[in-house]
């Protein structure tokens, strides 16, 4: 006897249902138990489309066969929970969401499934409710953790609606959300980010705003009526026409450019004390998320004994900030450096001036010679638990961090001010 799907509104005989177990199965990417195998697959399949679709609900009749019959029933028992309606709202016609759940929740079963097989000698008993119930919530929590990174990943598009996701297949999604759930308050980084990316348009609203058409730098001469004072127009004739030999007075724009942060965030052994990683990565997402909705570039190095690699892309930012662990030592003056000929050699001064250094400050330092008042680059450093003079003395602007909510909006008020 074949298995029945569980649920109405998405026929378990059509072309996309059938499409949609494959690509369950192709992602689970392990051998099924042979025992539940079958039972597994339309399970996953159910999940999916209930997570996805609309037109997806519980079928009120019991099911025949035994393991579905318990899925059936975990299933009929979360629609009605706050947490599902709320997972609704974001998983409803989310692929990648909806298949990480799937996927999640097969893995799980499947795992189960072999171990009872083995402990009951390869018998056909069926799993328990608890057992599929344990399932359905570790990949809630998994999807939970997904959707925080797809927020922080995601183009928002202008009105609001949901853009573009860079770089971020199912496939990444999994990977990275099954790598930050081993990583301590990973969990912690990604919901305190959102939280002052939610916060900070409203934090801000009152700020400088910047015009493509320019900025006001002096006046000129010029003989391009387009330029011209509207004043320089309504003269008498003769002043007029002397004005065209002559040159009338023009308005000079400076083009304004909001220009992009340059952030080196300290990942030494020293850093992980306390709440200096949480706050800390949590800030640099934010800072990367800004920088995204504000259509301004975003360039990020973690250093500790030495600089590390230069990222600039959405998925490799994100991923980097949630699962690098921190270790070694601190040289504050490499990675300064490092910056520095990165805006210099990789020609970055069309993109910033500005460099936003975190650390706890563990490492003496001397470049006077690198940030003097004549030079165009700017340096923001953020001391957390900590004093350096040396980075003090070259400074544009030095601030001692308080490892909470206010601080945070203090330095994302102050880098975005530069």
């Amino acid at each position: 006897m074949s298995v029945r799907s569980n649920i109405n509104g998405i026929d378990q005989s059509s072309t996309v249902y059938r499409i949609t177990e494959e690509r369950i199965v192709r992602r689970v990417n392990t051998g099924l138990d042979k025992n539940e195998a079958e039972s597994i697959k339309i399970a996953a399949s159910d999940i999916y489309f209930l997570f996805y679709s609309e037109l997806a609900t519980v079928r009120s009749q019991k099911n025949g066969n035994e393991f579905m019959e318990n899925v059936r029933e975990r299933m009929s028992s979360i629609i009605n929970t706050d947490d599902f309606k709320k997972a609704k709202t974001y998983s409803q016609l989310n692929d990648r969401l909806s298949m990480l759940y799937s996927v999640n929740f097969m893995k799980n079963l499947n795992k189960k499934a072999k171990r009872d097989s083995q402990k009951n000698g390869n018998s056909s008993e069926s799993m328990d409710s608890k057992a599929i119930e344990e399932s359905m919530k570790d990949a809630s929590k998994k999807m939970e953790m997904a959707h925080e990174i797809e927020k922080l990943v995601k183009d928002k598009t202008p009105g609001g609606n949901r853009g573009k996701i860079e770089n971020l297949s199912v496939e990444s999604l999994i990977d990275l959300t099954d790598e930050a759930m081993k990583v301590d308050n990973a969990d912690k980084i990604l919901t305190m980010a959102n939280k002052l990316i939610d916060i900070m348009p409203r934090y801000t609203k009152r700020m400088k705003a910047f015009s493509n058409t320019g900025e006001l730098a002096g006046y000129y001469k010029t003989r391009h009526i387009s330029n011209v004072l509207s004043r320089e127009l309504a003269m008498p004739d003769e002043i007029f026409y002397s004005k065209i030999i002559n040159g009338f007075t023009g308005k000079e724009k400076r083009l304004v450019s909001q220009g992009s942060y340059y952030v080196l965030l300290d990942k030494s052994g020293s850093m992980y004390e306390g709440d200096k990683t949480l706050w800390s990565r949590s800030v640099a997402l934010a800072l990367f998320r800004i920088s995204k909705n504000r259509g301004r570039k975003y360039f990020f190095r973690f250093f500790d004994n030495k600089p590390h690699d230069l990222l600039n892309t959405p998925f490799e930012i994100v991923e980097n900030i949630l699962t690098v662990e921190a270790n070694k030592g601190t040289c504050i003056e490499c990675a300064l450096k490092t910056a520095l000929m990165d805006i210099e050699n990789e020609k970055m001064a069309d993109e910033t001036n500005t460099i936003i250094l975190i650390t706890d400050g563990e490492d003496k330092v001397k470049m006077d010679d690198y940030f003097k008042k004549e030079y165009n680059t700017k340096l923001i450093t953020v001391m957390i638990n900590g004093y350096n003079e040396g980075l003090k003395k070259i400074s544009s602007s030095y601030m001692n961090a308080r490892l909470n909510e206010s601080g945070a909006l203090e330095l994302l008020g102050l880098a975005r001010s530069f």
